[in-house]
């Protein structure tokens, strides 16, 4: 299947973009089953939206994992909120989105924004490519996010030269670019994350930025953390999860400049005031921004 894609930044043409006809495994539409992507937003509390299955792994992952789970995923999506505020504040115009889930447009538990509108707010001729393999949150963004700067494509994260590709479509690579990689990282297998570092760093501009949170158990019984990683894969019918430490966090970033406060909780990075208490007896998100520098 062959898709009209808005015109390349850096040549003016009219782009033809391939999407799979078939969705990388378990990415496909089945409402009968839960999809990380659902669960999330449903953790987030936009529990509208989402399937009886989904809402079923919600309350299935505060049985076996925390009774405030949900919580974890809510502090996670603030986080991202302020970055990407604080960001376009300071001038950065062009932004991916990889693996963006579904929006939710403010109706989660705290009322969020979904990021593309943040960084809007800031600057309306923001440039910004929201870029996911589940084809209902593709579907999704394509209906509710819109903007002059906005493309929205299919692609799987562990493609990564086509992660590039896309984004080169979209984007101009020659210039700073945010890439957010927001809890999504813990999908991939450590060889997929070193390709797409790896891929990340050959092409993108000097200034560029990474920015990503990833589940960790640091601080937690370790026999605590592998049943909830073990529950999490048996709800989501087998899609792995990768629970990594805080230098391990660290290492996903390699050969990028890492910029303060360092890796610290979701909660912790660009706090505001008035924000609730951590749950420190939880597992969470830890949050790093680095940035490209000079090749």
């Amino acid at each position: 299947m062959v898709t009209i894609s808005p015109s390349s930044p850096e040549t003016g043409e009219i782009l033809m973009t391939d999407t799979p006809l078939t969705p990388p495994p378990g990415d496909s539409f089945n409402p009968a089953k839960a999809v990380p992507a659902r669960t999330y937003a449903a953790l987030r509390g936009a529990g509208k939206e989402a399937f009886a299955r989904d809402r079923e792994a919600v309350d299935e992952l505060r049985r076996t994992i925390h009774e405030k789970v949900d919580e974890v995923a809510q502090e996670n999506a603030a986080a991202l909120v302020r970055v990407v505020r604080h960001l376009a504040g300071r001038g950065y115009t062009q932004f991916a989105d990889l693996g963006c889930g579904k929006p939710v447009q403010g109706m989660d538990a705290l009322g969020l924004p979904d990021l593309y509108d943040v960084a809007a707010g800031v600057n309306p001729d923001v440039r910004w490519l929201a870029l996911d393999s589940d084809q209902l949150v593709v579907t999704t963004c394509r209906a509710l996010l819109r903007g002059p700067g906005i493309s929205v494509v299919q692609q799987d994260l562990r493609q990564s030269a086509k992660v590039l590709d896309a984004m080169g479509s979209h984007l101009w690579l020659s210039k700073p670019v945010v890439v957010i990689l927001g809890a999504v990282l813990h999908f991939l297998t450590d060889e997929e994350c070193t390709d797409l570092r790896f891929a990340l760093r050959a092409r993108l501009a000097p200034r560029s930025l990474v920015v990503l949170t990833h589940v960790t158990g640091d601080g937690l019984d370790p026999a605590n953390v592998e049943r909830g990683r073990a529950a999490y894969e048996k709800l989501h019918g087998g899609v792995p999860i990768y629970v990594r430490s805080e230098s391990q966090v660290m290492g996903l970033v390699r050969d990028f400049s890492v910029r303060d406060p360092g890796v610290v909780r979701t909660i912790d990075f660009m706090p505001e005031e008035g924000e609730r208490a951590p749950l420190r007896d939880a597992p969470h998100f830890l949050m790093v921004m680095a940035e490209r520098k000079d090749k």
